[in-house]
């Protein structure tokens, strides 16, 4: 495997030497290159990438050590330069609202994010249909093409190709890996499971009004974790909180509100697990399974980032999920 690099200007200047790559792709979406300031060769705007793979970012960011004599260069990978973009509505609508082949929605979400000078969508039909898809307001554009993609069991796929220069995306469908691949101990799978009783499980909601006057709405959480009007939990398993949303517009409006805020505060029990080595390439969006013999512990859950090392040509990679 060869990283290749390029000037400012994008012009392809060789390979990389004795050097050493951390990209986080999924999460963070950056990277460090580092590498003796005898080999130092990039510059502000350069790009690095392996020839057919997501591996790759531009150059925001540039620091000499000359005590250790290490160059560190820094910058967005491809998902960064996505995720520093925002998908707005048009003027004078709520929302955007896309339909159609996954693909050529990809082209006209890089036409309006201006980032047709490094990345181009996939000519090919996916075969993925989206349908009145509405994207949040204001979201950025990793985060809403993501969404919009897994809402019909896709991903996104990223290649950078040599002959283009230019990152192609392109909308796949997700793989579920958890049946034929069970990354047991053996792959070095560590899990992390926290069972959560504390989170508040009676909201008070006040709106508009004075004293007596207020609006009041009570919602609860039940046994299988959904919102309601009827209690659940009473005595000291009862745990609870006022919310006030004086800006309600009506009674509708405080009982919508106040069902996203206990939502975001009733307990949650979370689970989550690091995949190391594996023999299979695993894309973000795909899902993976697991199992810890000890507990019997047994798991499936989507693939959210990629830990890329490179060094001297050597790859080694793990993976995140979801929680």
């Amino acid at each position: 495997m060869v990283v290749i690099y390029t000037d400012g200007l994008k012009r392809p200047c060789g390979v990389l030497k004795k050097y050493k790559v951390d990209l986080d792709i999924g999460a963070e979406n950056d990277f460090e290159i580092t590498m003796h300031t005898v080999h130092h060769c990039m510059e502000y705007g350069s790009i690095w990438y392996v020839d057919g793979t997501e591996y790759g970012g531009i150059v925001d960011d540039i620091k000499i050590d000359t005590d250790s004599g290490k160059v560190s260069y820094t910058g967005r990978a491809w998902r960064g330069i996505l995720a520093k973009k925002i998908i707005e509505p048009d003027d004078g609508e709520d929302y955007l609202t896309v339909n159609g082949e996954a693909n050529g929605i990809l082209a006209e979400l890089i036409d309006r994010l201006d980032v047709a000078d490094m990345f181009q969508a996939s000519g090919v039909d996916s075969g993925i249909t989206i349908t009145s898809h509405q994207f949040e307001r204001y979201c950025t554009g990793i985060d809403g093409i993501t969404k919009m993609l897994a809402s019909v069991g896709a991903r996104l796929q990223l290649v950078m190709s040599e002959d283009s220069g230019l990152v192609v995306l392109s909308a796949v469908e997700a793989e579920d890996l958890s049946e034929t691949y069970e990354y047991s101990d053996d792959y070095g799978m560590k899990l992390i499971m926290n069972e959560v009783h504390s989170g508040v499980n009676h909201l008070i909601c006040l709106g508009q009004g004075d004293l007596a006057e207020r609006t009041v709405i009570h919602l609860y959480v039940d046994a299988n974790g959904n919102v309601g009007d009827t209690q659940y939990y009473t005595g000291i398993q009862e745990i609870a909180e006022t919310y006030e949303y004086t800006s309600a517009e009506d009674e509708d409006d405080l009982i919508d509100a106040g069902a996203d805020k206990l939502e975001s505060l009733k307990s949650a029990n979370a689970l989550s697990a690091t995949l190391g080595k594996t023999d299979v390439d695993v894309n973000i969006g795909d899902i993976v399974g697991g199992k810890n013999r000890a507990t019997g512990i047994q798991m499936t859950c989507t693939v959210a980032s990629k830990i890329v090392k490179i060094e001297n040509d050597q790859l080694t990679v793990t993976y995140e999920v979801e929680d």
